[in-house]
């Protein structure tokens, strides 16, 4: 009997919507609370976007990023044409990879309704659109989640080559021998762009070539019995053609060749980047040689570190976790004690049907995907590993859902009550281990203060507050000046053009704006000022609490340039803007406090933004900084402090800020008299600035001060 449209479309729609509906799912979650979490910016996150994606923006289009410790370039290039369009923000910055997140999801359902069937894809595809391992990497501007749709793709592509031949009427056909080529072509060509996008992507081609050797091993014949060794029910697309098996490394050596072809510039350009400071982070694939200790100890002849990392990756799933804040809550489990060990089961089953080559392929995809891990550090890291994501979601899927295939082969009363009993393990598995993710990823992680401090939460609050308060156009923010990245974090996150930002470190220095009014100055929860820093503070009207992480300030400007009268100089001006309004000794110990007026607009060297760790050969320190040697009454050197704690791009003519300088004398230092010898110069090239004279020429490039 035909079945009417009506029918038809009403299987149509009970077979999509659920997968339907958990696309949706994943993209919400995905795209919800961007403001929120993560709570800020993180290094790496700026670096991508500032740093390499705007190097493309500027014009220039590497092969392969040699800064930042080496980087492919696919997802900057991607990234760089979001930004293009949608600017620099909270959305723009994220959506690229809560593309790549949600693609990972709805790729993981195909592929595995593909392998095992809907019911498992549903339950793999569901825990991991709500894990915290999925959602981390999706919401987060770094390109480590772009590995996975170009995997998963491959993964899908490969296994309908291996079975369509099965469900080919006439399999000998031009139109199918064309299909093979195709198709194969196609496998080459996402091999291929996969590896620009993550080292992970390396993996893929030994994964291929890995699965050729198995099957040549092992399912080389056609005849019928080894039908049923293979997979499913013949003709299902679970199901597995012996002789199409026979015909794989035909279509592997059209993928590899083409993969080899696409990859072989990037190939060249890594070669080309290479450097001998590899191990400090410098140069292409810097950061493999960095991590990759537990190798170095191996060719040592110490093993024990590998094993160790080894075996600390293993417990990664139900003892303990990635260490890291940035990624996780340190040494948090992927999965509860339940899906740990659900997932072991599913490790244990594709060991147990090794022969069947669908479980074999999985067993091998995830054993695959934690090697990384086994030979780098830190152990257990979940980016290191990201390659095997969505299999570890499948395999506590399988588990269940084999379980239920077993179940329903007993008779109804025991069956009745071990279906009841694996149902509810089945509602626990996903109920359980989506509320711990959902509530430690959207609660519990932010609000630790490590991650606060890594992802610049302070900085994001400290925009809002702005945002929310127009009335203040000149303020004074605290910050470490490691790099240009608080103050490219700001820039992202607030959306006034008319609010002018000046950074300085409150341990050493302190910041008043130009003008007459007192000076707002936002302090964040680190770093914290220092004496005698902290005085100024002290004498300020009280300060208030906008946050449990913000404090603001109105600090009393000073009213004229007049030296304190023990002041050793005053009035002095350098030729690059920067008046020294007075030098004076605090207190008993050595120590200097020095007052600066920005008297012009401040003429720096450029100050490009620079990947950290930059490219080999590339500055990337300040251009800026002031110079104070404490001299014998000879003029030998016995110490020196050097350093602005300043950001000297945020400066602003008639700013002004205080600075001090510590001294720590050697103990064979001679007894005083001493000599100060103070002055401005550039770190990078050594040349120092001079001081202007009376009748406004260049004089001498240092002070002695007595």
């Amino acid at each position: 009997m035909t079945k009417s449209p009506l029918s038809n479309l009403r299987s149509s729609f009970s077979k999509w919507s659920l997968a339907i509906a958990l696309l949706i799912l994943t993209w919400g979650l995905r795209l919800c609370c961007l403001e929120a979490v993560p709570p800020g910016w993180r290094d790496d996150e700026l670096i991508n976007i500032h740093a390499l994606s705007g190097e493309l923006l500027a014009g220039r289009f590497p092969l392969y990023f040699t800064g930042a410790s080496g980087h492919e370039p696919l997802y900057h290039y991607l990234h760089a044409g979001v930004h293009a369009v949608l600017g620099f923000n909270v959305l723009s910055g994220h959506i690229l990879s809560i593309a790549c997140g949600t693609l990972t999801v709805a790729l993981t359902y195909t592929l595995t309704r593909c392998l095992f069937g809907r019911t498992t894809a549903v339950v793999a595809s569901l825990a991991l659109g709500t894990s915290f391992w999925s959602l981390m990497y999706s919401r987060t501007a770094i390109r480590h989640i772009s590995v996975l749709p170009f995997a998963l793709a491959v993964f899908h592509l490969l296994w309908r080559s291996i079975t369509c031949k099965s469900e080919t009427p006439n399999p000998k056909s031009q139109v199918c021998h064309l299909s093979f080529v195709i198709c194969h072509s196609l496998l080459g060509l996402l091999v291929g762009a996969s590896l620009y996008t993550y080292p992970a992507a390396r993996l893929l081609p030994v994964l291929l070539v890995l699965f050729a050797a198995y099957l040549a091993l092992f399912h080389r014949s056609p005849r019928r019995r080894e039908q049923a060794a293979l997979g499913a029910r013949p003709g299902s697309t679970r199901s597995v053609n012996p002789g199409n098996l026979r015909s794989y490394w035909r279509g592997l050596l059209i993928t590899l060749a083409i993969a080899a072809v696409l990859a072989l510039p990037l190939g060249i350009a890594i070669a080309q980047g290479r450097s001998e400071a590899a191990a400090q982070g410098i140069g292409a694939d810097a950061r493999l040689a960095e991590l990759a200790v537990p190798l170095r100890e191996l060719r040592a002849g110490n093993p024990r570190p590998l094993l160790e990392t080894a075996w600390t990756t293993l417990g990664m799933f139900h003892a303990t976790g990635d260490p890291e804040w940035l990624y996780n809550i340190p040494n948090r489990p992927v999965f509860n004690l339940l899906g740990g060990a659900l997932l072991w089961a599913g490790v244990a089953l594709c060991l147990w049907r090794w022969r069947q080559p669908r479980h074999f392929f999985l067993l091998l995809w995830f054993a695959l995907g934690l090697l990384p891990a086994f030979v780098s550090i830190p152990p257990a890291s979940l980016s290191h590993t990201i390659l095997a994501q969505p299999a570890a979601y499948i395999l506590p899927a399988l588990a269940l859902t084999e379980a239920r295939s077993r179940i329903s082969n007993l008779k109804p009363p025991m069956r009745l009550l071990l279906l009841l009993i694996l149902h509810c393990s089945l509602f626990i598995f996903l109920a359980a281990n989506a509320y711990r993710d959902l509530r430690d990823y959207f609660t519990v992680w932010p609000q630790q203060s490590m991650v606060r401090f890594l992802y610049r939460a302070d900085y994001r609050d400290a925009a809002r507050y702005l945002d929310a308060h127009p009335e203040i156009t000149d303020v004074a923010i605290s910050s470490t000046l490691l790099g240009p990245w608080d103050r490219l974090a700001l820039e992202v996150d607030t959306q006034r053009d008319d609010v002018n930002v000046r950074l300085f470190n409150p341990e050493r220095a302190l910041l008043w704006t130009a003008g007459d009014a007192p000076s707002t100055v936002l302090l964040t929860s680190f770093p914290r000022p220092a004496p005698p820093i902290d005085g100024f503070l002290e004498e300020a009207e009280p300060p208030k609490t906008i946050s449990p992480h913000l404090t603001l300030y109105a600090i009393r400007n000073p009213q004229s340039a007049i030296c304190d009268p023990q002041s050793a100089v005053c009035n002095l001006q350098f030729t690059n803007g920067l008046e020294l309004l007075e030098a004076r000794w605090v207190d008993e110990e050595p120590l200097l406090l020095t007052t600066w007026l920005v008297a012009a607009p401040l003429d720096l060297p450029p100050m490009p933004i620079v990947a950290n760790p930059p490219p080999p050969g590339v500055y990337s320190g300040p251009r800026l900084a002031i110079f104070t040697h404490l001299l014998a009454a000879d003029g030998t050197f016995l110490v020196g402090d050097d350093g602005l704690w300043v950001d000297p791009l945020t400066l602003r003519p008639g700013d002004r800020f205080v600075q001090i300088h510590r001294f720590a004398l050697p103990p064979a230092a001679p007894a005083g008299p001493y000599v100060l010898e103070l002055g401005l110069y550039d770190p990078r090239t050594g040349e120092r600035w001079p001081v202007l004279g009376s009748d406004g020429q260049p004089g001498l490039d240092r002070l002695l001060i007595p």
